[in-house]
């Protein structure tokens, strides 16, 4: 016989055994995970997630062209981030349609969901009862600061005028409009803002962040003064900004004004929902998890455009 039909008759004779091996045994295999140093994983892939669905309007902190501005990705990742964390278990967060969301409540395939007020009185006139409120969202308000640096020559408002801006982002409620706001209300109109050569000739000083905002008045050159969020000046030390490290202290800025509080365009104010289905102890958890006042809670929840999470009322 040619070598060629040995081979070939070779390849038969395993391909047999194979499926003999596979379908007439029954024998079953578990999946594995490769863990030489025997060390204590946080869960296992083949695990099945716990999956929350969310409605929102894609406006806001839910606009996608902007999830890149604070290198986290969408606002929902730290969340996601901090529950593996918290229940040991994989979990998934799903952007969702209300009837998607209901059907997929009730089928029990969605262990949680969070979505506006409105919108869960919309979902229970329709569909009924299709889980339990755990907790009530709070929406958070934003303010900006009209700041100088600390050791400039500008001590009131009125030393902005014929001097460069520093804003936030081109539109921004808070970084651009309210501070436009705050400073024609302390009398210096936008006309008298010094303008821009570059990029576009004869605009305003636009930045993609407070951040931003906030290195330009402090390390930037030509520019003292200029707007940013004071939900991120509270977050800085009191001292020990550094140039090579991007930070800042408080005693970099000196504060003119405030701006307006604006509500943070997110999920307005409602209900974190637990399917019927889902496990009482990851209930549990989840509910300890978005009550509790931590500070990791606090920027988890800011991410989201939220100051935190409340008890339900009772009737």
């Amino acid at each position: 016989m040619p070598d060629k039909s040995i081979r070939v008759l070779g390849i038969l004779g395993l391909l047999v055994a194979v499926a003999c091996f596979s379908g007439c045994s029954e024998v079953r295999f578990s999946s594995t995970v490769l863990n030489p140093f025997n060390m204590q994983l946080p869960f296992l892939p083949y695990q099945q997630p716990i999956r929350i669905g969310i409605v929102h309007r894609s406006a806001g902190v839910f606009d996608p062209t902007t999830w890149d501005q604070k290198g986290m990705g969408s606002p929902w990742n730290p969340l996601r981030i901090e529950l593996e964390r918290v229940l040991n278990k994989p979990v998934q967060i799903e952007d969702l349609k209300l009837f998607q969301l209901a059907a997929h409540l009730q089928s029990g395939r969605l262990d949680f969901a969070f979505f506006s007020a409105d919108d869960y009185t919309e979902l229970k006139k329709e569909f009924g009862q299709v889980g339990k409120v755990l907790a009530i969202s709070k929406v958070s308000k934003r303010q900006g600061l009209i700041v100088a640096r600390a050791d400039s020559d500008v001590r009131s408002i009125e030393d902005i005028r014929g001097r460069r801006f520093a804003f936030g982002p081109r539109g921004d409620r808070v970084l651009f409009d309210a501070a436009l706001a705050a400073l024609e209300a302390s009398g210096v109109k936008p006309e008298e803002i010094k303008k821009e050569i570059l990029p576009i000739p004869n605009s305003y000083q636009y930045h993609i962040s407070s951040a931003e905002a906030a290195f330009e008045v402090v390390y930037g050159l030509g520019t003292e003064v200029g707007v940013i969020d004071a939900a991120d000046y509270e977050e800085y030390p009191d001292s020990g900004g550094s140039f090579l490290l991007r930070s800042f202290g408080k005693d970099n800025f000196r504060i003119l004004v405030r701006t307006k509080e604006i509500s943070e365009e997110t999920i307005a104010e409602g209900p974190f929902l637990a399917s019927a289905e889902a496990d009482p102890e990851d209930v549990k958890r989840v509910v300890e998890f978005l009550l509790a006042r931590t500070a990791k809670q606090k920027r988890v929840f800011a991410a989201m455009g939220l100051s935190g999470f409340q008890p339900p009322h009772r009737d």
